[in-house]
């Protein structure tokens, strides 16, 4: 767990994250409409830093590399 770029610290020890248009006004120990950002004690902080959004294994025979090392994956 990382703490957040791009928020703004409000009273009361809200926040305001600046990510999305949302601009989630996100009070003590609640997340945003993306529940990946959660306040803790006034500071904001992202937890999904440094996890795999998603994992793909293509052929590389889909990629312009068509004839190098064909039957291997990208």
């Amino acid at each position: 767990m990382k703490e957040a770029m791009l928020y703004e610290k409000l009273q009361d020890g809200r926040v305001r994250c600046g990510v999305c248009p949302h601009h989630c006004v996100i009070a003590e120990g609640k997340r945003g409409i993306c529940a990946v950002r959660e306040n803790r004690e006034g500071t904001l902080y992202a937890l999904n830093y440094g996890k795999a959004i998603s994992v793909a294994i293509d052929p590389i025979e889909k990629k312009p590399l068509n004839h190098f090392l064909p039957g291997t994956t990208a």
